[in-house]
């Protein structure tokens, strides 16, 4: 018995032996149990990668609002001591040149400040900028707009227009900290283009008031550039070939830098040296776009035939104008992981391929004792070898013909003692080790047919074996007896084939029953105590 033949028979269905069922039987189990397993497995293993995904995402955000956290905490400060100079009315408005000082002094020790503005509510302004080594104030004061630079502590160089339409109180970053930040914190704008130097950046502004006055009457603010937050954080490494970027709200790239306000064409990520595919990119804004900016999500995306995590989170929790998406080749995070997988791969295999072996080995080592075991199937595909190896063999303690049904050949009339003869044998078989009937086969093998029986249809073949059936043996045993009518060499036969059952069968002939077993290729009916005995040893 050769395994490809084996397999072949387990592809139609149809093994023709006991001991090729048998090994088709604990493949199959073999089979099943191992891809049961692997099932578990991949979907244990699916849950571990979204696990670690998640955390390493979250993990990356979490670091990237804190580092932006330390970024502005200072700044806060100097926020903060702007507006106790105000309150303590340090800070005048009709003397700018007292104020560029102080505004410098202050950008001074806070470097990442690009550019220090105050306004008051009546739409006048003085901002100080540091670009390009130059200081720039600039003054609006009711229509009128005045540029001046800052060189040793004095204004030189002013510039004055009279039809100035700028008004502060219209600025987003005015309005924000009058309206919508909470009373003490700061407001974050959205990234806008900063005055005077042009780059892109964001304004954090703060409402307070003089000690003399109860209305929030006056707004500081400081800018700074997203290039200066990007070398403040290009330092943060979260895997070897991970992505921090910032983004707008509408999916727009923050994490470029702008060169003569024209952005650049390759999209780098906060980490130095790291450039990121303009199809990656468009991905990931895209996501952002649909509404997949969801903190608690964390998902995959496909680029260039390789898998990538994606998570985002907002930067500021008030504003939520910019937002942080960490972008993570999936090779970063399961590399040691696949490594484990191969080898547990490798195992299962084994495991798999040692159990194939040791069935087939078994199956062989015992192949002598299989040949004893009793057939009771005939599959309906291939039936006709099946029948043909059975009729080779002859009758056997699992195996009669019977010429007819219902039919003696002798007298060409309808006989109940033909019924009441293939009847025994079906009770023999189940009360011994079950067997196979086949009705239309002569003793010698000769394939008859069932056509002396003369049943209009099949039909009425299978409504007059089920009532014999449930008058001589019973309803309750209908279930362990099979009947199949199939065709062979044009010649229509029944197999009747008989499981095994544990209690005792009678054959009920008006009021006898009788206890009938198979004694090799016949059956033998038991006394009373023969039979009481039999049941006890069976």
């Amino acid at each position: 018995m050769s395994l490809t033949a084996t397999l072949f028979d387990l592809i139609k269905g149809c093994p023709r032996n006991i001991k090729r069922r048998l090994l088709r039987d604990i493949l199959l189990i073999l089979f099943v149990t191992s891809g049961a397993i692997l099932a578990i497995v991949m979907v244990q293993g699916i849950k571990t990668q979204n696990d670690i995904s998640t955390a390493l995402i979250n993990d990356s955000n979490r670091l990237v609002k804190k580092r932006f956290k330390s970024f502005t905490a200072p700044l806060d400060n100097t926020m903060k001591l702007l507006a106790k100079w105000g309150e303590s009315n340090l800070l005048k408005l009709d003397d700018p040149e007292l104020l560029a000082r102080q505004f410098q002094a202050l950008m001074e020790i806070q470097p990442a400040i690009s550019s220090i503005a105050l306004a008051d509510t009546e739409t006048n302004e003085v901002s100080l900028s540091h670009h390009k080594n130059q200081w720039f104030l600039y003054e609006h004061r009711k229509g009128l707009a005045i540029t001046s630079n800052l060189i040793n502590g004095k204004l030189v160089n002013k510039e004055e227009n009279p039809n100035d339409s700028y008004n502060p109180a219209q600025s987003l970053w005015f309005r924000g900290a009058m309206t919508i930040s909470p009373a003490g914190s700061l407001f974050l704008t959205d990234p806008h283009i900063l005055q005077g130097s042009e780059e892109i950046g964001i304004t954090a502004s703060l409402s307070w008031s003089k000690r003399d006055t109860s209305n929030n009457s006056f707004i500081s603010s400081f800018s700074f550039t997203i290039k200066e937050l990007m070398l403040f954080m290009e330092d943060l490494e979260i895997t070897e070939n991970g992505h921090i970027l910032l983004l707008q709200k509408n999916g727009t790239l923050l994490s470029n830098i702008r060169n003569n306000s024209q952005q650049t064409s390759t999209a780098v990520s906060l980490q130095k040296g790291k450039n990121l595919s303009e199809q990656l990119l468009r991905t990931v804004t895209k996501k952002l776009q649909e509404g997949s900016g969801d903190p608690n999500k964390i998902i995959s995306i496909k680029n260039n035939n390789s898998t990538w995590w994606l998570g985002f989170t907002p930067l500021h929790e008030l504003t939520q104008d910019v937002w942080v998406a960490i972008v993570i080749p999936e090779s970063d995070i399961f590399s040691n992981l696949r490594n484990q997988w191969l080898r547990f791969g490798m195992l299962a295999g084994s495991i798999l391929l040692a159990g194939i072996l040791m069935t087939i080995f078994l199956v062989r080592r015992y192949s002598h004792q299989l040949k004893d075991l009793p057939q009771q199937h005939i599959d309906s595909y291939g039936y006709e070898n099946e029948i043909a190896a059975l009729i080779r063999a002859g009758e056997s303690s699992t195996l009669e013909f019977k010429s007819t049904m219902r039919a003696n050949l002798k007298t060409g009339k309808h006989g109940k003692e033909i019924e009441l003869a293939w009847l025994k044998t079906v009770t023999a078989f189940m009360n011994s080790d079950g067997g196979i009937l086949l009705i239309g086969i002569e003793d010698d093998g000769n394939i008859l047919g069932i056509d002396a029986d003369d049943f209009a249809n099949e039909d009425k073949c299978r409504l007059h074996f089920k009532n014999l059936i449930n008058s001589h043996i019973g309803a309750e045993s209908s279930r362990f007896i099979h009947l199949k009518i199939v065709t062979i060499h044009d010649k229509t036969i029944l197999i009747i084939e008989c499981e095994r059952v544990r209690r005792p069968v009678f054959l009920s002939v008006g009021k006898n029953e009788d206890f009938f077993i198979r004694s090799g290729p016949s059956s033998m009916k038991l006394s009373m105590s023969q039979m009481i005995k039999y049941l006890s040893e069976r």
